[in-house]
């Protein structure tokens, strides 16, 4: 039965992958405008909810690789989640996750993995940045983003 509900959807195109790129990049831009100039770890508050935080891994003229998170305390310090790393594409205007908490698939353990393209792989991904990025807009657009 698993794998029926699992067959039942159709392996995602490199289209379809690259117009999720796409309107990952717009809500990215919308969360943080100064995207494009921010140079170092930035943060954003908004009271009642977790800061959001984004750190800058590497940045070139025409890309950028980020990771955007909440840090929550924990009796073993604090830990980043859901510690969303992604590479930012300027030229192209496109957002492609690379990882999520240091996996490059979501549910490693899925039982029909070995059958996930690698297009499938990238739509999983970028799928949950999606809705995350959902879920930020509407808790910190408009926040200033403050340079620690």
């Amino acid at each position: 039965m698993i794998r029926n509900l699992y067959n039942q959807q159709k392996p995602k195109s490199y289209a379809q992958v690259s117009d999720l790129f796409e309107v990952n990049f717009k809500k990215i831009s919308r969360l943080i405008p100064l995207l494009p100039i921010i140079s170092h770890h930035s943060v954003a508050k908004q009271s009642g909810e977790n800061d959001l935080h984004l750190f800058v891994e590497e940045k070139t003229p025409y890309t950028a690789t980020f990771i955007l998170t909440h840090q929550l305390d924990s009796p073993a310090g604090s830990i980043n989640r859901p510690d969303i790393k992604f590479k930012v594409y300027f030229d192209a205007n496109l957002l492609e996750v690379i990882s999520v908490c240091n996996e490059t698939t979501l549910n490693i353990n899925h039982p029909f993995l070995a059958k996930c393209s690698d297009m499938d792989i990238q739509w999983e991904l970028n799928t949950f940045i999606e809705r995350w990025l959902d879920y930020c807009l509407s808790k910190y657009q408009g926040i200033s983003w403050q340079t620690l």
